[in-house]
């Protein structure tokens, strides 16, 4: 699709929102962007490092002049937003929200018209173009919708197509996930630091050794179990490491994680 056609609005200039408009604007034909937050600061910020976007002058005039809007909000803000665009959306216009958590019938009950709607769940590692977005649509929603909602996150890493009915699952593994990868590679560095390696050396070992290894479960298609299979001699030094993580209860922790990620998707859109 050539992004080039597609007016789009930005609502919420934060660590997504501003990933969104970097990777559009990298694009070889640049859509025409606008953007709104309450922030003046961070507007101010954004329109002087993309020379390409606009600046709207509230919500609502952003939503009436663009056929492609997206909610780069937190959750918590979802409804007040809501209520200042509504009235300047159409059924001609495609409203997108990664807002975590929140379903797309609860955006659709709050507008007065049958408006399409689509709900996208992106990561982190998109500020770096690695990121993957889950999309899902809303009941207006078609496929012409979805392609145009693919395009534009695609600019952010890879893109997958779900049912709205596993974006909670969703959000608590790939949304949540990079934190909790953080948590384990901090972990690893302390403890590498712990038995007396130095700092520099250790990040280094630490983050080449998780990027290899991924790198290699995603080559190989083997299954995880066969690859830490290869790497566990008997009696060695991996099975002695691997002993102490499964007694302390690695997997069920990163069971739990989930599981309470999920329900707090779940809570959030109410």
């Amino acid at each position: 699709m050539d992004l080039n056609s597609l007016n789009i609005g930005i609502i919420g200039c934060g660590n997504m929102g501003r990933a969104l408009i970097k990777g559009l604007s990298s694009v070889q034909k640049v859509p025409r962007l606008t953007i709104w937050d309450p922030l003046a600061d961070c507007r101010n910020r954004l329109t002087e490092e993309f020379k390409s976007i606009s600046m709207a002058t509230d919500n609502q005039t952003l939503a009436k002049d663009n056929a492609i809007i997206v909610l780069a909000v937190k959750p918590q803000v979802i409804d007040p937003v809501m209520a200042e665009i509504k009235n300047a959306l159409n059924p001609d216009k495609l409203l997108i929200s990664i807002a975590a958590g929140i379903p797309c019938h609860r955006l659709e009950q709050a507008l007065p018209l049958a408006i399409p709607t689509i709900r996208i769940m992106p990561n982190t590692p998109a500020l770096i173009n690695r990121g993957i977005s889950a999309i899902a649509a809303g009941r207006h929603a078609g496929p012409d919708h979805l392609e145009k909602a693919a395009a534009i996150f695609t600019c952010l890493g890879e893109t997958v197509f779900v049912p709205e009915s596993a974006m909670d699952m969703v959000t608590a593994v790939s949304g949540s996930g990079p934190a909790y990868v953080f948590l384990v590679i901090e972990a690893l560095l302390d403890a590498a630091v712990g038995l007396g390696m130095g700092r520099e050396l250790a990040r280094k070992l630490v983050l080449e050794t998780l990027l290899g290894a991924t790198e290699l479960v995603k080559q190989s298609g083997l299954h995880p179990m066969e690859l830490k299979d290869m790497v566990t001699s008997p009696g060695g030094t991996t099975i002695a490491g691997l002993a102490e993580l499964e007694k302390n209860g690695l997997r069920h922790a990163f069971n739990e994680a989930l599981r309470s990620a999920c329900r707090r998707s779940q809570e959030l859109g109410g």
